[in-house]
């Protein structure tokens, strides 16, 4: 398996991603070929690519709670937590960053919009600063932070109330009733 050359670029700017999925794709052609050349690897071959290039981040809502590098950092624990995030920071500042703990708590309070009511948010777009989304946004967190989202959501629609409102005590014991790991007792 090879991950394939990168692109920076804009990831709103539909110009950009076209000319991304078309150099990158060139590129990965350019690289086979040049594989193709060493000593043990000429029949090397492309079994598959990506629909579509990936992504892996654009805009974040600006949230009642910003989750800091710091708190990723530190370990930071919160009474709100809806889930954890233990995943290494892959490019912290230029390294790979692993935690000396068993990870971040995610607050509630980063899945609501600070300005728009009736909406709470899951995947690339929670509020947080961009260290420690490199961690949130891989897939065990990114499901953990789903899971608690859908859960705000349903609630929060049972009950007839903003998730702004909603009591975080009541989600917790839901997530915990399904088997999510939060560190707390309800």
């Amino acid at each position: 398996m090879r991950w394939g050359p990168g692109f920076g670029g804009h990831g709103l700017d539909v110009e950009n991603l076209t000319r991304a999925e078309v150099e990158t794709r060139l590129r990965l052609w350019d690289e086979i070929r040049a594989m193709r050349e060493k000593p043990g690897i000429a029949s090397v071959y492309l079994a598959q690519t990506a629909t579509g290039i990936g992504v892996r981040e654009t805009r974040r809502i600006l949230g009642e709670y910003v989750v800091t590098e710091q708190d990723a950092i530190e370990g930071k624990r919160f009474p709100d937590v809806i889930a954890i995030s233990s995943n290494p920071m892959p490019s912290y500042h230029g390294k790979r960053f692993f935690f000396e703990h068993e990870g971040f708590d995610i607050p509630y309070r980063s899945l609501v919009p600070k300005k728009i009511e009736g909406l709470v948010v899951t995947g690339r777009c929670i509020s947080c600063e961009q260290a420690p989304f490199q961690s949130a946004r891989s897939m065990a967190p990114a499901m953990a932070i789903g899971h608690a989202s859908g859960c705000a959501a349903a609630l929060a629609a049972m009950n007839k109330i903003p998730p702004r409102k909603l009591d975080v005590k009541t989600l917790q014991k839901l997530l915990l009733s399904q088997k999510a790991e939060l560190r707390i007792e309800v």
